[in-house]
């Protein structure tokens, strides 16, 4: 991929790089949102702690070169499950990037279906802590509000990207609705923020062309629980979206692509 490429959007709150040909694929009515078989969580538990989360961890120190600042923050949640919401940025380092953040817990990830649409890997993604977003269909939305709240009470996280589609390297802010806060209001959870920002290298590794990135926590921000569910979650989702604001204006990011606002 060419350093300046160049992406041009018409709807914040729709438009998606991604840049996949994946063909979405409706979730099957008996899909099992949590699987107590012995085996199968032997083979997720050897999958996730065994392989995916010692190459993630290289993955993110040697390819991406991630910071983390104010990991502190995490000492706040320590012993609840909680709600971790962060800016759509990348595929493989947004799905990766949670599971690094704890040792010995493990993190969930609400996805959109087209991660269950490859031939082969949904059982793998879901091994690894796909949890696939169903909202039409009643029954699956109630499986899926359950499997929420049995990792919850596993004390696990649950990373949530409210802007929902991937713009790569975007290094702003995009709107988003409070549909998605709806979680931690409904099981009265806390939230922690992780914002995403990308960086040139310096010093001796100023030759690198991908940007560094550096990633800030902040909260623990709980939901209100003297103001109605709909007064709660626009509360709390204006809260992240500041904090995410004011964290991606801090300092002068490297803009590795550029988006251009189409002409209407």
């Amino acid at each position: 991929m060419a350093k300046n490429k160049i992406y041009y959007y018409n709807d914040e709150l729709n438009d998606d790089f991604a840049g996949n040909s994946i063909q979405t694929k409706e979730i099957p009515s008996d899909f099992r949102y949590v699987n107590n078989n012995i085996f199968y969580r032997i083979g997720a538990f050897l999958l996730y702690y065994g392989i995916a989360k010692p190459v993630v961890w290289v993955m993110m120190k040697v390819i991406y070169g991630t910071k983390l600042k104010n990991r502190h923050v995490l000492k706040k949640v320590r012993g609840d499950g909680y709600f971790i919401y962060a800016n759509h940025t990348g595929d493989m380092l947004d799905a990766y990037r949670p599971n690094t953040l704890r040792l010995f817990r493990k993190n969930y990830i609400i996805a959109n279906p087209d991660a269950f649409s490859i031939k082969g890997i949904g059982t793998i993604v879901k091994m690894l802590g796909g949890i696939p977003l169903v909202e039409n269909d009643l029954r699956q939305h109630a499986q899926l509000l359950g499997a929420i709240e049995t990792r919850l009470n596993e004390k696990a996280s649950v990373t949530i990207y409210p802007e929902r589609h991937i713009w790569p390297y975007y290094t702003k802010i995009r709107p988003y609705t409070c549909a998605s806060f709806h979680y931690p209001v409904k099981f009265d959870k806390p939230v922690v923020v992780m914002t995403t920002t990308y960086h040139r290298y310096k010093g001796l590794l100023r030759f690198i062309k991908r940007p560094q990135v550096i990633q800030y926590l902040d909260g623990p921000f709980y939901p209100d629980n003297t103001l109605s569910k709909s007064e709660a979650k626009t509360k709390l989702r204006d809260q992240v979206y500041s904090t995410m604001v004011a964290r991606s204006e801090q300092t002068k990011q490297y803009e590795y692509r550029q988006y251009i606002k189409k002409e209407t």
